[in-house]
């Protein structure tokens, strides 16, 4: 079984991010194969990026980086799901990828985007920070507009914008489970 943590992407007050994170949960619920849970970076009362040595020596000084850290190390996948704010994805979600790296080392992401443009440039400039952190991300994206994927202010997916996620799910699957044995073989290479 694949452990999959959702990473909201904003922390933004009654955005619309709660409403699609749940509808990701939901989709996950009835996947034998996975085990999902959200893990909000806003739990972690993470502040502006406080650490002094780069996330990449995961010498962490301070108890918030510690335990999120922690958090993001019980998993073997991510599934982060992120608006588009200024071509981009948020600055609270920037920030809390800074504090961390090498807890995503050889593990698998998907992307659930959405914005005004179905949030695509959002997903294209988080590919390339997560592949800073040898985080495979696979090629499938759920991508939803603001336009026609909610009526009323409430998250209501079209079929087109919604059909893509199954398969990223299984390629997350198929991968995540290969990159289980990465992970294993660099462990027994450090160890020795």
């Amino acid at each position: 079984m694949l452990n999959i943590a959702i990473i909201p992407g904003t922390s933004r007050p009654q955005a619309l991010n709660p409403q699609i994170v749940s509808w990701v949960e939901q989709q996950l619920a009835s996947n034998d194969d996975v085990r999902a849970e959200v893990v909000d970076f806003g739990s972690f009362d993470l502040p502006l990026l406080d650490e002094v040595i780069p996330a990449g020596a995961k010498m962490y000084a301070n108890d918030h980086t510690k335990a999120w850290g922690a958090k993001l190390e019980e998993f073997d996948a991510f599934i982060f799901v992120t608006p588009e704010y200024n071509h981009s994805i948020s600055g609270s979600l920037k920030n809390a990828l800074d504090f961390v790296a090498t807890e995503f080392n050889h593990k698998v992401a998907g992307i659930v985007n959405y914005g005004a443009d179905k949030g695509v440039r959002a997903a294209e400039h988080l590919r390339h920070i997560l592949a800073n952190y040898k985080l495979a991300v696979v090629r499938d994206q759920a991508s939803f507009s603001i336009f026609t994927d909610v009526a009323d202010g409430t998250f209501a997916p079209t079929e087109v914008s919604a059909a893509p996620f199954a398969s990223m799910v299984d390629d997350i699957v198929a991968w995540g489970e290969a990159l289980k044995y990465v992970r294993e073989a660099d462990a027994e290479e450090q160890a020795a």
